[in-house]
């Protein structure tokens, strides 16, 4: 007798873990088909990448509402073509990071500019009313400049 925890774990993903498996096995039989030699570090590397296409392909199999043996055959070709779907998706993910990292620096840079700015008119326009004050009648050449300085009411 199974426990209800089993039970349950092989009705939701039961499945998607049978169209793994055959997928598996699907994609090294067309490896030996097409007289590629199959090494132990080959079925390794798709033995770790495993857990990423179960993610995938029950992903696209729920949202697609799949169940039984249209969510194993959704799970099966993603199997058998792991190698393009996670490189695809995975291209895919750094693009999308790389685009919202983009636009958060570009807004970055606004900002400063922004912000320099708004130091750089703040210097001017000290310098310019200390200059019209300490400098009144002298503008640096030594000739004689007539400066108004700020309104006093």
């Amino acid at each position: 007798m199974m426990s209800p925890w089993l039970e349950a774990a092989f009705a939701k993903y039961g499945w998607i873990w049978i169209g793994l498996s055959f997928g598996f096995l699907a994609k090294y039989a067309l490896l030996i088909k097409q007289g590629v030699r199959v090494k132990a570090r080959l079925i390794i590397a798709d033995l770790l990448l495993l857990p990423m296409v179960a993610l995938i392909a029950y992903t696209a199999a729920s949202r697609a509402g799949l169940e039984g043996e249209f969510a194993a055959m959704v799970s099966a070709f993603s199997t058998v073509g792991m190698d393009r779907l996670v490189k695809l998706l995975t291209e895919r993910f750094w693009m999308k990071v790389e685009a919202v990292t983009l636009r958060e620096v570009a807004r970055d840079v606004v900002e400063a500019r922004g912000e320099f700015r708004q130091v750089d008119q703040m210097r001017r326009s000290a310098e310019t009313a200390a200059g019209s004050r300490a400098n009144d009648g002298d503008d640096h050449e030594g000739r004689y400049v007539h400066r108004i300085g700020p309104a006093q009411d």
